[in-house]
């Protein structure tokens, strides 16, 4: 059997898609560009929460965030954590012979509950939120450079705290050295520029990390045999972005390569796909088969041919938070989106200005329906409306079908926060202790 290849899995806060392969010139991201020209990019790639664990849990685990249990934040005062006997991808990994690595972050679990995924070994430990992104990807150059042909393959999980707010953090400067972007759904002035180049100062650190990491894997003959997986937890921390669902929160990048497998040249493929999907993806390419059925869709035919059918039609995306933040579910195709919502919020007037954010005087709609090529800034909503209403009628059975499917405790209620049910499990026990008194 031709030995396995070896899996270099690198993760960015809060990215989404601000990279110059996907069209934003004002950013240095030369490394990751190279890896885009070199494998393959997955132009309409999106997550399944608009923020960190959840995301994170379904593309680790193939499981929607429903089924694997982290449908929330890890860390307190949310502590959502993995459902009993789900398996992370590092578990299948080691329980199929690899060599499991951790380098700094992940986001599936606390630091102090590391011990509930299968790392063998932790480098570059996280101490605190923000450690450089070189100096990780420093970790794993030394740990590329002590492997030999003898040992088995290894699974590095890379997590750079970049380009998480603050993004001055760690030394990084702000970048205009080609200028600034600033989203389109953001007002267009010097505190959204400000911020702006913040990011991007924060980007090229990470790309220059980035190359660290490739330069290793060149060096030292891993190059050819390492499927490379670059990729985003979820959209920029921008307003009305990460946090919520519409496209700028839930749109990341992914890149994939993998020479010896024939995972390059360079593509583009332009058809939807879910982070749920990547471990299916993965396992596939390497000829592992899951424990368990998991609900991701493996994606490889479209690695290997951009032009062959989409594995997918529509993908979904959930967000919750407890309390008074957000709760809400989409459904996204090619052309429309719908977001129903669970909780009373306000949504922001648009364009947002950062220096002075602004809400509407009138609550989120129970639905929100937009087309997507009339409308891709997601402004104009359609719900209701009467030439609309069969679009809507259709987006509205997927969704309510999909939350059948993968269990959605919001079908049967608010979702209890974790204090809440601490609180009510104590009146249980009072009850209990004092019913014979």
């Amino acid at each position: 059997m031709a030995r396995r290849p070896n899996i270099v899995f690198i993760t960015t806060h809060d990215t989404g898609r601000h990279f110059g392969c996907y069209g934003v010139r004002t950013v240095h991201t030369p490394n990751i560009d190279r890896l885009a020209a070199e494998g393959v990019l997955m132009e309409d790639f999106f997550c399944t929460s608009p923020v960190c664990s959840p995301s994170r849990g379904a593309m680790m685990t193939g499981l929607w965030p429903q089924r694997n249990g982290l449908m929330g934040l890890s860390h307190p005062p949310s502590s959502w954590t993995f459902n009993d006997g789900v398996q992370h991808l590092s578990h299948i990994l080691r329980g199929a012979g690899y060599r499991t690595a951790l380098f700094y972050h992940q986001h599936e679990v606390m630091p102090w509950d590391i011990d509930r995924l299968a790392f063998d070994d932790w480098y570059a430990k996280q101490e605190g939120f923000h450690r450089p992104a070189d100096t990780v990807a420093a970790e794993f150059a030394s740990f590329a450079a002590s492997l030999t042909p003898e040992q088995p393959p290894f699974y590095a999980q890379i997590g750079f705290g970049e380009t998480h707010r603050k993004w001055d953090a760690g030394g990084v400067e702000p970048d205009r050295s080609t200028g600034v972007t600033v989203p389109p759904y953001l007002v267009d002035n010097e505190a959204a520029r400000a911020d702006a180049a913040l990011l991007q100062g924060a980007v090229r650190k990470v790309d220059d990390a980035v190359g660290i990491i490739l330069k290793a894997l060149e060096e030292n003959g891993l190059a050819e045999n390492t499927i490379v997986v670059f990729t985003v937890d979820h959209g920029l921390e921008f307003p009305r972005a990460k946090w919520y669902l519409y496209d700028p929160g839930i749109e990341t990048a992914c890149l994939v390569r993998w020479p010896a497998g024939g995972v390059d040249g360079g593509h583009r493929v332009r058809q939807l796909v879910s982070n749920v999907d990547v471990t299916p993806t993965l396992l596939d390419l390497i000829d592992v088969a899951p424990p368990l059925p998991l609900d991701g869709i493996a994606f490889t035919r479209l690695l290997r041919d951009p032009a062959a059918p989409a594995t997918r039609d529509m993908i979904f995306a959930m967000y919750l938070m407890g309390g008074s933040q957000p709760e809400a579910r989409c459904v996204r195709t090619r052309t429309h989106k719908l977001i129903r919502n669970f909780s009373n919020l306000r949504v922001f007037r648009t364009p947002v200005d950062v220096a002075a954010p602004r809400f509407e005087p009138d609550t989120c709609p129970v639905t929100q329906l937009y087309d997507l090529a009339a409308d891709p800034l997601e402004f104009d909503n359609l719900s209701g409306r009467a030439e609309h209403a069969a679009v809507e009628a259709d987006l509205n059975g997927r969704l309510w079908r999909w939350l059948e499917a993968v269990g959605d405790p919001i079908l049967h209620g608010p979702i209890w926060v974790n204090i809440y049910r601490a609180s009510h499990d104590a009146y249980e026990q009072w009850k209990r202790q004092t019913a014979g008194a």
